[in-house]
């Protein structure tokens, strides 16, 4: 108010005094069209010599932010690329070259006191380079990348990640030997197998078995229970090898580790294991129904006629109702005139609508003329046998 006080006396002559009795003139009067141009004009000079200039200061220090940053993005691009460009160069010569061992390792010293103690980030940046393309680039001298691993003193680095309390540390420690495959280290990982933390446990597990020879005896003592997720990693892992039939099958199928048991089953299947029929009932004796599941699965699979009475002494125990309908589905491929009898005496007596719906198919499959002059006493039980064999026998019926 001061300001346009001065300002008003300025441009019109008027001294201050008599501006005041305005101002107590206009307080007291009911009309606001003076005190409005005044606030008009406080209003302007408030965005002209405030707000105005601070959003200009505003704006212009972000624009300053965004291409400050720009340009350190921008550098550590270039830096990346250049430190990239570098130990790819390196590392590729290496690898491709036709050098003896000494000279491996003197060109590797030259490096280290060369371009790794300028700058050494480096040094990580190189290991993980060298992982990635041993990882990634196949059939390579094996040999060779464990003696680049040593030279460059990566092996001090990896024990020292074994030894770090952070269980991170010690599972990326392992990764290294993992995707080496250097199986020389295998004792240092070992340890881990007890360990209480399940994660580190886990890849130490995964680890063993990459690093493992044809029979994967790391399994035979394995006490842990074995996740579904480790189960999947595991078979991958077997498969990738392209093995011969591991002789180790017969002990896991006796393990009291019953995730090893289904391994072993899942194994069976894949590389067509004989199983014999003293085999099947002390598998089908389990207490566990997903290894039960697994063995009825596993006989389906390999197509073993001989399980028959097997599974039909089994079928009148088993207290799943999953395991039964699978039991049933098994018989519906390895079935023969005995067993659709028995499916026969199993239609009149089960009364859960799954099971009945799998009993009548198997008949089917196994005869698909049975139905045509088979009646039931029970009207009923007429119909509904009719609308499940229309699905068998059309499968776009839902």
């Amino acid at each position: 108010m001061n300001t346009l006080l001065q300002y008003f006396n300025t441009e019109t002559g008027i001294k201050v005094p008599f501006l005041l009795d305005i101002k107590l003139y206009l307080i007291n009067t009911t009309n606001y069209t003076l005190p409005t141009i005044i606030n008009s004009r406080d209003l302007f000079l408030f965005l002209k010599y405030f707000f105005i200039p601070v959003l200009i200061v505003f704006l212009v220090s972000i624009v300053m932010v965004i291409v400050f940053r720009r340009y350190r993005l921008d550098r550590i691009d270039f830096k990346t690329v250049q430190m990239e460009d570098i130990v790819n160069n390196f590392l590729t010569e290496l690898i491709f070259s036709d050098y003896t061992e000494e000279e491996l390792k003197v060109r590797i010293d030259e490096f280290k006191k060369g371009t790794l103690k300028k700058n050494k980030k480096l040094f990580q940046f190189v290991l993980m380079k060298l992982l990635h393309i041993k990882q990634n680039v196949q059939q390579m001298n094996q040999e060779k990348f464990i003696l680049i691993y040593e030279y460059f003193g990566f092996n001090k680095f990896t024990k020292k990640l074994l030894k770090d309390r952070s269980w991170e540390r010690k599972s990326e420690g392992i990764m290294h030997y993992q995707i080496l495959d250097y199986k020389a280290k295998k004792g240092l990982i070992a340890p881990f197998l007890s360990n209480n933390h399940k994660a580190l446990r886990s890849n130490a597990l995964i680890a063993m078995i990459s690093l493992s020879d044809d029979n994967f005896d790391v399994l035979d003592h394995y006490e842990p229970t074995i996740t579904r997720a480790e189960e999947l990693k595991i078979l991958d892992l077997i498969y990738q090898k392209e093995v011969s039939m591991p002789t180790n099958i017969n002990s896991w199928l006796k393990s009291k580790n019953e995730s090893i048991v289904i391994i072993a089953i899942k194994l069976a299947v894949r590389y067509k294991f004989k199983f014999n029929r003293e085999q099947l009932n002390h598998l089908l004796e389990n207490s566990n129904p997903l290894v039960r599941k697994e063995i009825i699965i596993a006989i389906r699979e390999l197509n073993l006629e001989f399980a028959n009475p097997v599974l039909m002494a089994h079928y009148k125990i088993e207290k799943s109702l999953r395991n039964k309908i699978s039991i049933i589905k098994t018989f519906q491929k390895i079935g023969n005139p005995s067993t659709k009898d028995y499916a026969l005496r199993l239609l009149t007596k089960e009364k859960d609508l799954d099971l009945k719906f799998e009993i009548v198919n198997c008949i089917y499959q196994i005869d698909n003329n049975f139905f045509s002059h088979y009646k039931s006493k029970d009207r009923t039980e007429a119909e509904l046998i009719s609308k499940m064999l229309l699905h068998h026998k059309s499968p776009y019926i839902n």
